[in-house]
């Protein structure tokens, strides 16, 4: 039973990620009472979410519970919980329309387009996992978690800094910093399908 633990942290990131995003579209769609309420939902199921990332590791050390399904599964999973939430708010941007919305919809594009591209690597490999998972592609990952989680809890929190600092000083770092995570996603793809190279996943 313990060494189902990490396989069911796994499962419940990806049943998440669609949920997260739904909850980022409805809080920008909902009346201003109730998108207080999806803006707070979505920060905390994310948070909730990118803490299984963490734990399921942790999990699957602790037990010995490492496995094929897993090592399959676990980059899949991290893959939608950053994916659709990215194109969710990207969306927003374009309708609100945000600042730099166009920064955010080109990064959102190039992450998901790499995203997509390994995980049909992936599912397409001889022996049914492709490469590894490289510690680079891993910090990538955290990045990218750390990205969406700091904008849907500056949203959700509605405090003074959030409201006025956020849109003159951080908003313009976020989207920086976004776009920088979206050059080094592109970057691990780059290691992985360079011929001649060490494969990055």
């Amino acid at each position: 039973m313990l060494k189902q633990i990490p396989n069911a942290l796994t499962l419940a990131r990806l049943v998440l990620a669609p949920v997260i995003a739904w909850a980022i579209w409805q809080a920008y769609n909902s009346t201003d009472e109730a998108a207080q309420g999806w803006t707070i939902w979505s920060a905390v199921l994310f948070i909730f979410a990118a803490l299984t990332d963490l734990f399921d590791g942790m999990a699957a050390r602790a037990f010995d519970a490492h496995s094929k399904f897993g090592r399959l599964i676990d980059p899949i999973a991290d893959k939608a919980l950053v994916g659709l939430p990215l194109i969710a708010l990207s969306i927003v941007a374009a309708q609100t329309p945000w600042p730099f919305w166009w920064a955010i919809a080109a990064s959102t594009t190039v992450i998901v387009l790499r995203d997509t591209t390994m995980t049909i690597l992936r599912m397409t490999a001889k022996d049914g996992e492709g490469a590894r998972v490289s510690s680079l592609a891993k910090i990538k990952t955290a990045l990218e978690l750390i990205v969406i989680g700091v904008l849907l809890v500056a949203v959700a929190a509605a405090t003074q800094i959030a409201a006025e600092g956020w849109s003159d000083v951080l908003y313009p770092a976020w989207v920086a910093l976004l776009v920088i995570t979206a050059a080094l996603s592109a970057y691990t793809a780059w290691q992985y399908l360079a011929p001649a190279r060490k494969p990055a996943s």
